[in-house]
């Protein structure tokens, strides 16, 4: 029982850790971008006619909204985005990356880094449940089917009476 729950530990802890360094990822990835467009004064960059990555502006920040304006590509038009959260390091004007699909529609855009944080929540749990599930797996092997200690002494002994 207690493997089971030392593996499921294990994997659930990994899989959070794999999330938030996938998040954290595209979001320096991303930002990254933004920067290389702003040295060459794009407005966008398209990857293989299907993902946008483009600057957007915080136009209000308040009562519990977030509005994002960004260009958008397909039409040459500026949309807004809302979101129903407000991140204090979204205040207003501030400029952001803002990542969309060429095809989906307007005001369908993801605001980079606005879960910033509870990602980083997220990956700091994933990793003390892989140290809990790995410590409690390590716990294990050192007793037997009945969760006693094995004796080791016997079988010692018994091995150098065989020689």
């Amino acid at each position: 029982m207690a493997g089971k729950v030392s593996c499921i530990l294990r994997v659930a802890g990994l899989a959070m850790c794999l999330l938030c360094t996938a998040y954290m990822l595209y979001l320096a990835a991303s930002r990254r971008i933004v920067a290389g467009l702003n040295a060459s004064e794009a407005k966008t960059l398209t990857f293989a006619g299907m993902v946008a990555v483009t600057e957007g502006e915080v136009v209000r920040a308040e009562a519990g909204h977030t509005v994002i304006r960004y260009y958008h590509e397909w039409d040459g038009t500026e949309y807004q985005s809302v979101i129903t959260h407000v991140n204090a390091d979204y205040s207003e004007n501030a400029k952001v990356p803002v990542v969309y699909s060429v095809g989906m529609g307007a005001g369908s855009c993801l605001a980079v880094g606005f879960y910033r944080k509870p990602m980083q929540v997220m990956g700091v749990a994933g990793a003390v449940l892989l140290l809990l599930g790995t410590v409690l797996n390590f716990r294990k092997k050192g007793t037997g089917k009945n969760g006693k200690k094995k004796d080791y002494s016997r079988q010692l002994e018994d091995e150098y009476d065989s020689q």
